[in-house]
């Protein structure tokens, strides 16, 4: 494990431009339920390379507000576990997971995902669903994780990359032919690479998004005046990622097994 704190490591993961905004977080994102990863995409994922459902175990790591694992325990009847570092998200979480009546195959623990990896058993799925290089570059992160995957398991990373010959200031994003090196030299491969999501109103759903968090940094504002510049550097480091997502870089959803 790297030797940032885990509110640094969440900080990184949740693009902050300050640790400071982390206690904030939660308030910033209370109108979403889905922090970065879709459900559905995940889902038809699972469907396409294994069938026997009620038989698997899924490790959902910077599960968020529970959004993926919930609605894959509620489809599909498999057993999830949830880890994230912000309180608040883990208790939102399990709460759903009451309110969807999936709590006892679905739960979620408070904690550090790059130490509570290493007294974890094996499973069949892992999910790092658009959580950044919380444990490093590809090579470093498949070589803590792979270790975790049952006979037969595989990987599904949401993240982003530059196409080769491109390059981008946004932290942890690589180029493409970087990825593949570091997942061959991880002894794995790519099992399938989905770019092209079927949601034709993606531009709109970004649009939306930033607004709703926009209002809430501006509540904040007007809340913590003292803390004005915190809560307007984040929205617009936001409203800058936005933009990157639909013009700099490409939005991806990996599915990793080992060789």
């Amino acid at each position: 494990m790297d030797n940032k704190t885990l509110e640094e490591s969440i900080s990184m993961a949740m693009e902050c431009t300050d640790n400071n905004l982390v206690k904030y977080l939660p308030y910033i994102l209370q109108d979403f339920w889905k922090l970065g990863s879709s459900p559905e995409e995940i889902i038809k994922i699972i469907k396409k390379y294994r069938q026997d459902y009620l038989n698997l175990n899924i490790l959902d790591l910077g599960s968020g507000k529970g959004a993926v694992s919930i609605n894959i325990s509620l489809e599909l009847g498999c057993r999830c576990f949830g880890i994230d570092g912000i309180e608040d998200f883990v208790i939102f979480s399990n709460n759903k997971s009451k309110e969807y009546s999936v709590d006892n195959i679905c739960t979620f623990e408070k904690n550090d995902i790059r130490s509570r990896i290493k007294t974890l058993g094996k499973f069949d799925v892992i999910i790092l669903g658009a959580i950044g290089p919380v444990f490093g570059d590809y090579y470093s992160t498949l070589s803590q994780l792979s270790p975790h995957l049952n006979s037969g398991g595989y990987l599904i990373i949401s993240d982003a990359y530059v196409e080769d010959g491109f390059t981008t200031d946004y932290p942890g994003v690589f180029q493409k032919k970087n990825i593949v090196e570091q997942i061959n030299k991880a002894g794995m491969e790519i099992l399938e690479e989905k770019t092209n999501f079927e949601d034709t109103e993606i531009e709109l759903e970004y649009e939306n998004e930033y607004n709703n968090l926009n209002k809430r940094c501006m509540e904040l504002v007007e809340k913590y005046p003292e803390n004005k510049e915190l809560f307007i550097e984040y929205s617009e480091k936001q409203k800058e990622f936005y933009w990157k997502l639909s013009n700099e870089v490409i939005a991806v959803i990996f599915v990793i097994k080992k060789k």
